[in-house]
């Protein structure tokens, strides 16, 4: 099912264009941390987490499944609690915020 892209026009609430931003956003920062020497327990959690946002961030999912698959992630992403690297615990942070925010923007796409 595609996404509809037309913006939303309540007042400035972003468009599924901005939507689309922010899951390749998402997927970048997780990226990131594909490099990043972590905890052998850490890097099963995030490379699930990369493997998802990188296939809604190529994807054209409906909405409700975004919200469904992105808040996955963010629940992948707390598992990963003792990465024992600095710079993947910024990236894992800043993946943390954009899920958040993300499954805020979708929220109306599953609440009746």
């Amino acid at each position: 099912m595609r996404r509809d892209r037309r913006p939303r026009g309540d007042g400035g609430e972003p468009t599924d264009e901005r939507l689309d931003d922010l899951l390749a956003a998402l997927a970048s920062a997780l990226r990131a941390t594909e490099e990043l020497p972590v905890s052998p327990s850490a890097s099963v959690w995030l490379g699930e987490a990369h493997a998802v946002a990188e296939d809604l961030a190529r994807g054209d999912a409906d909405r409700s499944v975004v919200r469904e698959r992105v808040g996955h992630v963010h629940r992948l992403l707390t598992n990963a609690d003792d990465l024992d690297n600095d710079e993947a615990a910024a990236r894992v942070s800043e993946a943390l915020d954009l899920a958040e925010s993300i499954v805020d923007r979708t929220r109306d796409a599953a609440d009746p």
